[in-house]
Parts: structure tokens; sequence; C-alpha cells
């Protein structure tokens, strides 16, 4: 395998530390929901901004893309939200 194959990787290490800083936000602070809430919202406006910012840097951004992240975004948070607010 070459290193093409692992080009992007150095980019994604930012996105793990944004899901894993929510993940443990989510965790150390499950007795207050407006708290998770506020994690949850900040994870997926985060996840949106890396992906614009990322295909900014690689030059194939598009409408799509912002519609894709915006669109993955919002079903993560939905997801997120159903959990916090019927638990």
């Amino acid at each position: 395998m070459s290193y093409k194959h692992f080009k992007h990787l150095p980019h994604y290490f930012p996105l793990l530390g944004i899901f894993g800083a929510g993940a443990l936000a989510f965790i150390l602070f499950s007795y207050d929901k407006q708290f998770q809430i506020g994690v949850a919202v900040s994870v997926a406006v985060a996840h949106f901004v890396w992906g614009v910012v990322h295909h900014l840097y690689h030059g194939d951004f598009n409408l799509e893309v912002v519609l894709e992240y915006f669109a993955i975004s919002m079903l993560g948070l939905a997801a997120i939200l159903s959990v916090i607010l019927h638990a």
C-alpha cells in the first residue's frame, strides 16, 4: 500500500478528537441534559465545519459536499437529541 492511501489520515485526527471529546463530555455530564444538548449541537456544528474546511483544502468543495455534511450532521444531532430528550 502506498502513501496515497494515507494522505487524508492526518485530516481525520481532528475529527476523531471532535467526536472523542464530544463522547467524553456526553458521558461525564450525563446528569445535565442541557449541557449534553449543547455538546451534541457543538459536535454537529464542528463536524459540518470540519467537512467544509477539509474539502476546501483539497479543492473538491461544492454544494453537494455542503449538503451532504449538513444532512449527516443534522441526522446525527436528531439521533442524539432523541436519546437525550426521551431517556
